[in-house]
């Protein structure tokens, strides 16, 4: 786990020395929170800069520490990041229709999960899950600007996406019963609030 609050922290520190780099200029960059991810009860935070007048690039987070109990049953816990870089069709970001790619990374821990997300993690239902996922994809959507600075986007995708993961036979404890890897197509949605300055 320190390796992985290392990797973020990393990954943090660079995405600030970009914007930095680059010099807060009038719409420059946007702050997003994902509505979708919110609806799971996951924090999420994005930024975004613009790097010329049709391309952006940006990363989001999220982050679902709870339950924190280990005596719980049903675990949802994750963090993930996605770089993304998106072209703007209209040449004006944060407007318009969008296409772009994107790279994404997971880590979780899931246990008692009754929801098969497109038949990733059925392992889930009846043990507990730890493992890492990375994926490369595509985005597409709208956005529409609301005015002072607010705006409103629909983005769906595509990633193709590898995980690995160990699978145990309890929730809270439990011997090791495999190790698996699976590759998925991961579809992807999100309804994006962003504040652009």
């Amino acid at each position: 786990m320190r390796l992985r609050l290392l990797q973020v922290k990393g990954l943090l520190v660079i995405l600030f020395l970009l914007i930095a780099g680059i010099g807060l200029k009038a719409q420059t960059v946007a702050l997003s929170n994902n509505l979708v991810y919110d609806a799971t009860l996951t924090p999420n935070l994005g930024i975004e800069m613009k790097v010329d007048s049709s391309w952006t690039v940006g990363l989001t987070g999220g982050f679902r520490p709870w339950p924190t109990s280990d005596a719980k049953t049903r675990k949802y816990r994750h963090l993930s990041l996605m770089a993304l870089a998106r072209k703007w069709t209209a040449g004006t970001p944060w407007k318009g229709a969008f296409y772009g790619f994107d790279a994404l990374y997971m880590h979780y821990n899931f246990a008692d999960l009754k929801l098969l997300y497109f038949g990733m993690f059925g392992d889930a239902r009846h043990h507990r899950i730890q493992g890492n996922l990375y994926g490369l994809g595509s985005k597409g959507g709208y956005a529409w600007d609301l005015g002072s600075g607010f705006g409103l986007e629909l983005m769906g995708g595509l990633d193709l996406s590898y995980t690995h993961y160990r699978m145990y036979e309890c929730v809270k404890c439990g011997s090791l019963l495999q190790k698996r890897n699976k590759v998925y197509l991961l579809p992807t949605a999100a309804v994006n609030l962003n504040y652009h300055f």
